[in-house]
């Protein structure tokens, strides 16, 4: 709406001392030196060790994505990060240091500058690849529209005590069911299911996808009115409470969701104003994947933190 912990790998064991059979000479075998490990040894428990890394990684991550959350994190973050390192690639910095590097090591080498491959650069491959991410994405979020009705529904019969609160949910409920059938008119006649026709009556599909990020944009709004109201009732509570270890338990969790909520909706702000005009507000769009990760990394962070729990 935008980390691998590995355990140690163990180092191999000490092998077992072996006496030296002594012909002739029985009083040296009481001083014979243990033998050294074996390098097949050594590779077969660093090869044990990696395995169990892996294994545990492959396990955080299959547990991550038991979820539909945990997967659209997963998809998100694989696209933010490949199209951030696509445009670090072709920055001018690093093509700089690039060539700079290559024409040293042709130097020591004495070997003619190598000649241009016709393959597609790694560059446009992250770019697709972060494409594709995207729109795997959209494919999750055609149906976004029962989550939504649900979050609004439970507010309903369940309203938070403050009034504001109350108010600036119902909003935000409705302003994102706005863009979640904006943007699923949109992806569905892009890709042939239903009738352009029908979305060219009123502009086409781009100023549905427009809109549709206008209504996302008012989310975002409304949340900076949340997060306000929040830091206000927070003070009430904290100046209500007499015991300072309620106190410091109140800040613990809800401070810190409270930040990580600022973070997440600071980030996107431009990002998404940006997308609000046909022509943009001249936000770069090399850093358009960076700052995507950034509003999303802490909340990933959560999820993958919460995986390695028992």
């Amino acid at each position: 709406m935008a980390d691998t912990e590995q355990p140690p790998v163990s180092s191999p064991p000490v092998a077992e001392q072996q006496e030296t059979p002594n012909v002739g000479n029985s009083a040296s075998s009481a001083g014979a030196a243990p033998s050294r490990p074996s390098s097949v040894n050594v590779a077969r428990h660093q090869l044990l060790a990696a395995l169990r890394a892996t294994d545990t990684v492959i396990g955080r991550l299959d547990k991550l994505m038991l979820t539909a959350n945990g997967q659209e994190r997963v998809f998100a973050v694989t696209g933010y990060l490949t199209h951030a390192l696509h445009h670090l690639l072709v920055s001018a910095p690093w093509i700089v240091l690039q060539t700079r590097l290559g024409l040293l090591a042709r130097l020591r080498s004495k070997t003619k500058a190598p000649t241009t491959p016709n393959t597609p650069p790694a560059q446009s491959r992250l770019l697709a690849l972060s494409a594709l991410m995207s729109e795997t994405r959209f494919s999750l979020r055609l149906l976004g529209l029962f989550p939504l009705w649900t979050w609004g529904s439970e507010t309903i019969r369940s309203p938070p005590s403050d009034r504001i609160i109350y108010a600036l949910t119902l909003l935000q409920v409705f302003v994102n069911m706005i863009y979640q059938a904006l943007e699923n008119m949109g992806f569905l006649a892009s890709k042939g299911v239903i009738s352009k026709k029908l979305l060219d009556r009123w502009g086409g599909i781009d100023k549905w996808y427009l809109w549709s990020t206008r209504a996302w944009f008012g989310h975002i709004f409304l949340q900076f009115f949340v997060l306000w109201r929040q830091h206000v009732l927070r003070k009430r509570k904290m100046g209500t409470e007499t015991s300072a270890e309620k106190r410091e338990e109140a800040l613990q969790a809800e401070f810190r969701a409270w930040k990580k909520s600022l973070v997440n909706n600071t980030c996107w702000a431009p990002l998404c104003l940006h997308w609000c005009f046909e022509k943009g507000i001249g936000f770069p769009d090399n850093l358009s994947g960076v700052v995507s990760f950034i509003a999303g990394a802490w909340g990933f962070w959560d999820l993958w933190t919460a995986t390695g729990r028992s």
